[in-house]
């Protein structure tokens, strides 16, 4: 038995066309600047404190038709972690350090380091304190990296 077909000359849009699901998979990484006293403390300080609250995905409309979401997830990959040190270098480094200004005296013309009023800066020249050389070192590879 076949049905009757009813509404053939104003036919809806979206009859004949397919529903399809589409995964994508996305990699992310994020960088902290974190003020602490050693880079175990500045490690400890973005597990606790950082990492994703949530993801939020793009949806729209493709031709007046809905692109959503249906699933996702997200999940830390200490693996890629430890690659990129492995291929590129330390996750954590320290890229500036408080010091105290250096100014010169008004009245001797004698140069001070003023503790009362710190700068932070990036010139390791100007670092007092120094970091432990415990970081791995970087693999020298011939082929490209596999990731």
């Amino acid at each position: 038995m076949t049905n009757k077909k009813v509404g053939l000359d104003n036919k809806h849009q979206d009859i004949g066309k397919s529903k399809y699901r589409v995964r994508q998979h996305y990699t992310t990484w994020v960088e902290y600047d974190v003020i602490a006293n050693s880079k175990d403390e500045a490690e400890d300080a973005v597990r606790e404190h950082g990492g994703l609250e949530r993801v939020e995905w793009e949806e729209g409309y493709y031709k007046d038709d809905p692109v959503e979401v249906y699933c996702s997830d997200w999940n830390h990959d200490s693996e890629s972690d430890s690659d990129y040190e492995k291929y590129r270098g330390p996750c954590v480094k320290k890229v500036e350090e408080c010091v105290p200004t250096d100014e010169q005296d008004i009245d001797t013309n004698e140069w001070i380091d003023n503790y009362e009023d710190p700068e932070w800066t990036s010139d390791e020249y100007r670092w007092t304190k120094e970091e432990a050389e415990d970081a791995p070192k970087v693999q020298k590879v011939k082929d490209d990296i596999p990731f």
